[in-house]
């Protein structure tokens, strides 16, 4: 696929290529002195869940050179909205974006089978989120936890609605205060709204206590769902997308071509098409063996246990949720869905148990059909 890595597939492409990745950083930089450290909080989570994949759309569609410019446009937003002379953000995007997006250069450069790439992209996603994980452990004093929430508490003892957030937490019960200071705890009038000292300093150790012991599920669950998903989706959309684009452009290129329609010269590393994505039985009870296991592993008393079985849940229910939208993905194409909808669907299902549950039991009942049933033993 040496062919189809371009420095640039057109002007056009280029300019919507560079944009497509620096314009919504460069928005929340617009958005820095209104928003106080809000942008630098929804740059850090942009990064993480959706710039790898945009950036492997945009080399593989626009050309390796569009990339690059969004890519420093991004990192160079990300180094400003973490303050000058800092860039921690800047070092932890690079350490975890360039090797993924190195990842997909040489697997497209060297047509890497697809049986082999994808496996390659979920370790690199994995291993460059453990090497983030690493570093913020020691520039905090390996206590990232306790960091996190020190810092959400600070942010909203010096936000001008933090005092109104506090209240709003309280009232629906995420957070409490002392029996003892509900009484005279909100001074209010016309124009103003504020809590009293001491039910600020008590609601905000609640908020302080509540983030940190929250980080140490949250935290493994991000890298393992992330290692998964991003790995996955880092291959499977640029080379959907990027069938699309080649077929697009080859179709605009041909005209009314006395030929007919030419076959599309793009190769799909030998992807199966995304509806007929399964588990094979044997790995399917393996993984529902392993999704079983994490989950009681995450009742035990001890941060070992429930740390291994949060890293086993969210890997396991996450290829259940994959092979769920490949379910969903196939019935819509059965009953001819648009593709919108067959991206739109899955993307705000994933929110919730339904793909998952889709998933599981396609795996039990074999819906589709895709996996042969065991032959019976011979009668003696």
């Amino acid at each position: 696929m040496k062919h189809q890595l371009r420095a640039v597939r057109s002007a056009k492409a280029a300019v919507v290529g560079a944009l497509l990745i620096s314009a919504p950083y460069l928005l929340l930089l617009s958005g820095r002195d209104l928003l106080g450290p809000l942008p630098a909080l929804y740059g850090t989570l942009m990064t993480l869940f959706l710039l790898p994949v945009a950036l492997c759309m945009v080399a593989l569609i626009c050309g390796v050179l569009p990339m690059a410019v969004g890519l420093g446009a991004a990192l160079g937003v990300m180094a400003a909205l973490t303050g000058a002379g800092k860039g921690t953000a800047l070092l932890l995007a690079a350490v975890y974006v360039l090797p993924v997006l190195g990842a997909f250069l040489a697997v497209n450069y060297f047509e890497v089978p697809f049986k082999k790439s994808c496996p390659l992209m979920i370790g690199v996603h994995a291993a460059t989120l453990a090497a983030v994980y690493a570093i913020c452990q020691r520039m905090t004093g390996n206590d990232l936890y306790a960091v996190m929430g020190q810092s959400v508490s600070d942010f909203l003892e010096h936000w001008e609605l933090g005092d109104l957030m506090l209240y709003e937490l309280y009232s629906a019960g995420i957070i409490d205060v002392n029996d003892t200071l509900r009484e005279s705890m909100v001074h209010s009038s016309l124009y103003s709204f504020s809590l009293s000292d001491a039910a600020r300093a008590d609601m905000l150790l609640s908020v302080r206590s509540m983030i940190t012991q929250g980080m140490q599920g949250t935290v493994p669950q991000v890298i393992a769902g992330q290692s998964l998903l991003g790995g996955v989706m880092s291959l499977l959309l640029p080379l959907r997308f990027g069938f699309l684009a080649q077929e697009k452009r080859q179709f605009l290129q041909e005209g009314d071509s006395p030929d007919g329609p030419q076959a599309v010269d793009f190769s799909m590393l030998d992807m199966p098409p995304f509806q007929l994505w399964h588990l094979p039985r044997g790995k399917g009870w393996q993984v529902g063996a392993a999704m079983a296991l994490g989950y009681i592993l995450q009742l035990t008393r001890t941060p070992a246990g429930r740390i291994a079985g949060i890293l086993l849940y969210t890997a396991a229910s996450d290829l259940f949720l994959i092979q769920g939208a490949a379910t969903l993905n196939f019935i819509q194409k059965r009953r001819g869905t648009r593709r919108v909808w067959r991206v739109v669907v899955p993307v705000l299902l994933s929110a919730t148990p339904v793909l998952m549950l889709i998933g599981i039991f396609d795996q039990m009942n074999n819906a589709r059909g895709l996996r042969k049933p065991p032959e019976p033993k011979e009668d003696f």
